[in-house]
């Protein structure tokens, strides 16, 4: 983080330093007494079952140089006060401020229902070969993630790649509004956010928004093959990057070959063919690689470059993580899932081509009405992959064996337990040597408890 001061915080936030020093050197930013450093601004965030206000002497005794606060405390050091009217909001405004401090930075945003975050992982791969290179941190994209992401950036940077994540309409206008960015990336729309969002309709004007804040001369890069986001092009009148796998696309992916644990294919490209390798499988990831690749060749990055960025990827974690313990392949993607994601990724796994294809799916949360159709949906999918074994976890997640079983499904095949723990008792009896084994379920869920049972 640059330098700032107590003074500059107060003004950026529209905030009145009650007491302490203007000149105080602030050394960083936080929103957790537990993680606050020495020598940090302290943000007393209110959310919905805390009170940062209840944790400023936590703060301060872990060494906080200033506070910013929305109603009256007692301070008894002689640190930074500053009364803002709303601490989220001043958060956001100073974040605000400070990016407006990187005038060179340019910046990528991301979004879509799924892949934002592996996108994001890709495209700084690639664009670390040129540039200094700053992302967001597992998925820190929301509107306290975002500012922190920005706020931690130390003016070194030359290219930030930030991921946006939304549950209401208005959240992704107002980080874009934050971050600036020249370039949009937008992966996908599906069922997320229903309880919410209330209908697809509302997910694709929400994730829209990101292309109506680009500035006249940025860039959106769109998927093609996503009616929905085709379609957002016509809302930005300038310059559009489509990608896909139809020829009719700007950059397009063919001849795609997949082996075990990763994937060949061909991209075409401004009259150019490149064949480039993955080490990831399912066609998702071609998606999540070929949105990659048109920001890196849009930046100034080569195919060489890319090749190697390819293969050497941060990815974060609970995101696809394969490890292989007595010849049985266990896929951790239990981060997240909804109805896109968790198609994909059972396609991907049994792409991998093992002995046996095992499921250990959870509850896809936060889908409104459409919690018990798209389960029910998502069944009837899995009745035909192969699958030799359904395990679901929880309640809502018994749906998906239900729409599996009406499918013809035999039901020697289907397993409901009540909990991760009963699921990974049963896995550790059934699994052999040669299995592949997908775990995926909602954040809520936890499920890489079933890995790490089976590690």
């Amino acid at each position: 983080m640059k330098k700032l001061t107590a003074e500059f915080i107060a003004k950026s936030t529209a905030g009145d330093l009650i007491q302490g020093p203007p000149a105080e050197e602030i050394l960083g930013v936080s929103i957790d007494s537990r993680t606050i450093q020495k020598g940090e601004v302290f943000f007393a965030i209110r959310g919905e079952r805390f009170d940062g206000h209840d944790f400023i002497n936590e703060a301060i005794e872990k060494g906080a140089r200033a506070l910013v606060v929305d109603r009256p405390v007692e301070v008894t050091r002689d640190i930074a006060l500053i009364k803002v009217e709303d601490t989220t909001k001043a958060l956001q405004d100073l974040a605000r401020a400070y990016r407006l401090l990187f005038r060179n930075l340019k910046v990528i945003a991301i979004t879509g229902s799924a892949g934002k975050t592996t996108t994001k992982d890709i495209i700084a791969a690639l664009l670390e070969k040129k540039y200094r290179t700053r992302k967001t941190r597992g998925n820190l994209n929301n509107f306290f993630g975002l500012p922190l992401t920005l706020l931690a950036f130390d003016g070194e940077e030359e290219v930030a790649v930030l991921e946006m994540g939304m549950s209401q309409l208005g959240e992704i206008s107002l980080l874009a509004e934050i971050a600036k960015p020249e370039i949009a990336v937008i992966t996908n729309v599906g069922k997320t956010h229903l309880e919410s969002l209330l209908s697809v309709e509302n997910v694709a004007k929400g994730k829209g928004e990101l292309i109506t804040s680009l500035p006249a001369e940025g860039v959106a890069i769109l998927n093609y093959d996503n009616d929905y986001v085709r379609n957002m092009g016509s809302l930005f009148p300038g310059r559009k990057i489509y990608y896909g796998l139809k020829g009719e696309a700007d950059l397009y992916a063919d001849n795609i070959v997949t082996f075990q644990n990763r994937m060949e294919f061909d991209i075409h490209y401004e009259n150019e063919v490149e064949r480039i390798k993955l080490d990831r499988t399912g066609l998702h990831n071609v998606y999540n690689a070929l949105a990659a690749i048109a920001v890196a060749r849009l930046l100034g990055i080569t195919w060489q470059e890319i090749r190697e960025g390819l293969m050497n990827v941060d990815y974060s974690s609970l995101r696809w993580d394969v490890q292989v313990q007595n010849g049985i392949t266990i896929i951790n993607d239990a981060y997240n899932a909804n109805p896109l994601s968790m198609e994909a990724s059972i396609s991907a796994a049994k792409d991998m081509k093992g002995k046996r294809l095992v499921l250990a799916l959870g509850a896809m949360l936060e889908l409104g009405e459409e919690e018990e159709s798209a389960h029910l949906q998502l069944g009837e999918y899995v009745s035909g992959q192969g699958v030799a074994l359904l395990i679901t976890v929880g309640e809502i997640a018994r749906l998906i064996a239900k729409g599996a079983r009406e499918k013809g499904m035999p039901e020697d095949q289907i397993v409901e337990c009540e909990n991760n723990q009963v699921a990974s008792e049963i896995l550790s009896k059934y699994l052999q040597e040669g299995d592949v084994l997908l775990v995926k379920g909602s954040r809520g869920l936890k499920m890489e408890e079933i890995v790490r049972a089976l590690l």
